[in-house]
């Protein structure tokens, strides 16, 4: 049950880089991800009586929905749709891999027993390495796009900061009860930020936007993130980081399927070089 949730986060978010980089419709970023969160937070909240879960309570359940509203999907994916404009797909998968190496070192300051090693570090390194490997010949730097990279790098600081802290507070707190009020604190964050920039809040006029932001808010939010924080109750959150170096890789692995591209050689030593990264820095010691 755990490896096919862990399956169906790779496969979906592997695809989401594509659907906002294609879904802005004519909109400010701000103003879809305000969207997004909005109707995911919308369904999961009846949600969370069918599932006999409870609505936070206690001032540390509160703390960390408001924490998780706003550092993950609010500055998170703030940062994501704004930096993704001025990005192709496969730059951000890049940097965006960065993530288990800032996991780790936020682990191991601050969750109990999730301590950084050689073996993690070095595994960490290997699929990250074979991240750029798998990209290295589609990706063109430009010097003007350091803003928006550095954008997202920033967006992995602030996803890892919420995994650990979910890791730490949130075991007593049923994924949906913590998901559907962040995601609506994350939403209202977001259109602040959208009239801010003046970009306003404004609805979608056009079906394909429409079908980007339904995709995103049920497939890639309600479902994912449900996943997500299920097995961050008993997997590490270190390992569930790693989800950031197998989606841009099942990324174009579905483009070799449905699409008709060509693997190179980049590109298999880079898949290559991911799973033996992965394997690395995931397994057991044995001390």
């Amino acid at each position: 049950m755990h490896l096919a949730l862990y399956v169906m986060l790779c496969l979906i978010w592997g695809s989401t880089w594509l659907v906002i980089k294609v879904g802005y419709g004519g909109l400010g970023p701000f103003n879809v991800a305000a969207l997004r969160f909005l109707i995911a937070g919308v369904v999961l909240a009846p949600i969370v009586p069918l599932f006999g879960a409870s609505w936070p309570s206690t001032r540390t359940e509160w703390t960390l929905v408001v924490w998780i509203g706003l550092v993950l999907f609010a500055a998170d994916y703030g940062l994501i749709y704004w930096g993704e404009q001025f990005l192709d797909s496969g730059l951000t998968s890049i940097l965006f891999a960065l993530l288990p190496l800032v996991t780790i070192g936020f682990a191991h300051l601050y969750v109990p027993g999730d301590r950084i090693t050689a073996r993690k570090l070095a595994g960490s390194v290997l699929a990250f390495v074979g991240i750029v490997a798998l990209f290295g010949d589609r990706v063109r730097l430009d010097p003007a796009g350091l803003g928006p990279m550095l954008a997202i790098v920033a967006s992995t600081v602030c996803a890892a900061a919420a995994g650990v802290a979910t890791k730490r507070h949130g075991a007593n707190l049923h994924p949906a009860s913590l998901n559907s009020p962040a995601m609506l604190i994350g939403a209202a964050a977001l259109a602040v930020a959208s009239l801010a920039s003046g970009d306003g809040l404004v609805l979608p006029r056009d079906a394909p936007t429409w079908s980007a932001i339904m995709y995103l808010a049920i497939a890639g939010s309600v479902a994912t993130f449900l996943g997500y924080f299920t097995l961050l109750k008993s997997w590490s959150v270190t390992s569930l980081s790693f989800i950031s170096v197998f989606t841009p890789a099942i990324a174009l692995f579905l483009g070799f399927v449905f699409l008709d591209e060509r693997p190179t050689i980049s590109s298999g030593a880079g898949a290559a070089l991911i799973l033996g990264g992965v394997a690395l820095a995931l397994m057991p010691n044995r001390e």
